[in-house]
């Protein structure tokens, strides 16, 4: 069993570039209700990014910047019978085996759960900061977080232009966002490495919906790191923050990746 050595956290800023769309279920709707609703925190009604939405699209990048997407209906090339060959020192086995390590495996029966272990990072559910939440209200109206879009489909056929309202957080929304990391004995940087490519790769992409459409362009501003080793979980040591320097969004990060001591006792 391999041991705990700590975890790093990854705080910052989801800065919306572009108008970001989440999506709600509308069952159970009311007669005049918005047919396209974003998701909600119940408690306060503002919008947030949900943690398995930020991580799914993290993960979809790595897969597939690391030609880990089958051509058979999209699904991931890494179940068992792939791991179960221990193609060790073989690039796309080694990517196989990161790739679990830091999000995941499946079931704790897999072959590929059995040799990388737990899921490394964790991610959780982002909320507007208070800063920006008051910004919204104040050009939305009070009690008001999100926009209304008419989006129109056209009829290749005809021509004719179906309205389609939706909702969507407004561009200059900010959400505040943590990356926990776990890291066990034989663990190496890459780890961080390969989170960093991936929020930079989504940088040049979109979140939520309707990235093809204009919506959910964002940057990871503000960004932080700290270490929290074992022993600081006894209370026998300090979380130690990392110096990353100012770091306008991850793709800095990155560049300067290997300048930074990403090292751990």
């Amino acid at each position: 069993m391999k041991q705990f050595k700590g975890r790093y956290i990854i705080q910052g800023e989801i800065f919306c570039r572009t108008g970001l769309r989440i999506g709600a279920p509308s069952e159970g709707m009311q007669i005049g209700g918005m047919e396209n609703p974003v998701i909600r925190d119940p408690s306060t009604d503002q919008p947030y990014i949900p943690g398995s939405s930020l991580k799914g699209r993290l993960r979809y990048w790595t897969e597939w910047s690391m030609g880990l997407i089958s051509s058979e209906g999209g699904t991931p090339a890494y179940p068992c019978k792939e791991l179960a060959k221990e193609k060790v020192g073989d690039p796309e086995w080694e990517n196989v085996a990161l790739l679990a390590r830091l999000y995941g495996a499946g079931s704790p029966d897999d072959r590929v759960r059995q040799v990388a272990g737990p899921s490394r990072l964790t991610v959780r559910d982002a909320f507007l900061t208070e800063e920006s939440a008051k910004e919204l209200q104040r050009y939305l109206g009070e009690g008001v977080f999100v926009e209304e879009k008419t989006e129109n489909a056209i009829d290749r056929i005809t021509s004719k232009a179906n309205p389609r309202p939706l909702e969507r957080v407004p561009r200059g929304a900010r959400f505040a966002f943590t990356l926990l990391v776990d890291v066990y004995e034989g663990d190496s940087p890459e780890l961080l490495r390969t989170l960093f490519h991936a929020m930079a790769l989504v940088e040049d992409s979109s979140l939520g919906s309707g990235g093809s459409r204009g919506h959910g362009a964002v940057s990871f501003r503000g960004l932080t790191v700290e270490w929290r080793s074992r022993d600081y979980y006894w209370g026998k040591a300090e979380a130690r923050p990392i110096a990353v320097g100012e770091v306008q969004d991850a793709h800095e990060l990155l560049a300067k990746f290997d300048e930074i001591s990403w090292e751990v006792e």
